[in-house]
């Protein structure tokens, strides 16, 4: 990752600037809102994908230490996905899941972990009243940068 900072550094003209965007490496909660409450299903997470989001939290860091470039702004700011059953979120992750994960042992663990997920999500939302919203919770993390 610094590699391909680096590289976006030499690339980038003197007022050119640097837009990062990624989750924040943690657990997603999912969650059922219903009537003013609020059930936690379970959180939704990958330990491959949380140690990339580490890893460009570090290499961001590093740039700047060695000052390639300059942190001109940065927030955390929320992200919700919405779905219409438990199916459709197990779908969505299952899809993310092939698209994402870069070998067999990490692909099989994730999806036994997103099917129990889903299947904890199904029957809370199976109790659930009619409206009863489902919603996977995430944090992403931007930066602009400046080369310095």
């Amino acid at each position: 990752m610094v590699h391909a900072l680096e590289e976006i550094c030499r690339l980038l003209k003197p007022t050119g600037m640097l837009i990062d965007m990624h989750p924040v490496a943690e657990a997603l909660p999912v969650e059922i809102h219903q009537g003013g409450k609020t059930d936690l299903t379970g959180y939704w997470s990958v330990r491959q994908w949380r140690m990339d989001y580490q890893q460009a939290d570090n290499a961001l860091t590093e740039i700047v230490q060695r000052g390639l470039f300059a942190v001109e702004r940065e927030d955390i700011f929320d992200s919700f996905t919405y779905y219409d059953s438990a199916a459709e979120l197990l779908t969505d992750l299952k899809e993310g899941i092939e698209k994402f994960a870069r070998d067999a042992p990490t692909a099989d663990e994730a999806v036994r972990d997103a099917e129990a997920l889903a299947a904890r999500t199904d029957e809370l939302m199976q109790a659930a009243v009619s409206g009863a919203e489902l919603i996977m919770h995430e944090r992403i993390h931007i930066s602009r940068l400046r080369p310095t």
